[in-house]
């Protein structure tokens, strides 16, 4: 099976209050929003030679339903912005028999993640290795956890 996995990610700035934090907000979604598309775009007739499958890693914060805190708005709004793209690919490549999801890889002991995160990366991988294989075509589309439990839009 052939995947294409987006998985590049950066935090961006804390707050929006000035020009060059706009700017790092801006250059945000360059790497969480519009570079994973672009990827997927520029290899998706390879992927869909190989009826295979384009999948983004996301973060629970892109969910609208599930934020419940606040804050962190350059990268909420840039995962956000990622998830709706990515749905939107879903839908136009499902013509070509490829199936498209975004996978939140949980609260994982990175760097990004920290040391308080609970979730080693290993048992990470493996649950989203297991998700993947198993994507069907009339899960295309849509936004899990490493575990396979869908999260709210």
């Amino acid at each position: 099976m052939n995947v294409l996995i987006a998985n590049a990610g950066t935090w961006g700035p804390e707050r929006i209050e000035s020009p060059d934090e706009g700017e790092a907000w801006i250059e945000a979604f360059r790497v969480n929003s519009i570079a994973p598309v672009l990827l997927a775009t520029a290899l998706l007739d390879n992927v869909a030679a190989a009826r295979g499958r384009l999948i983004a890693l996301t973060s629970r914060m892109g969910s609208i339903a599930d934020n419940g805190s606040g804050g962190s708005i350059p990268y909420r709004s840039s995962k956000a912005a990622l998830n709706a793209a990515w749905k939107s690919l879903a839908i136009d490549s499902a013509r070509r028999q490829v199936v498209a999801a975004v996978l939140h890889p949980g609260w994982v002991k990175t760097r990004m993640g920290g040391t308080a995160a609970p979730l080693p990366p290993a048992d990470s991988v493996a649950g989203m290795r297991r998700l993947i294989a198993d994507l069907s075509p009339r899960q295309s589309g849509g936004f899990f956890d490493h575990d396979g439990t869908p999260i709210p839009w």
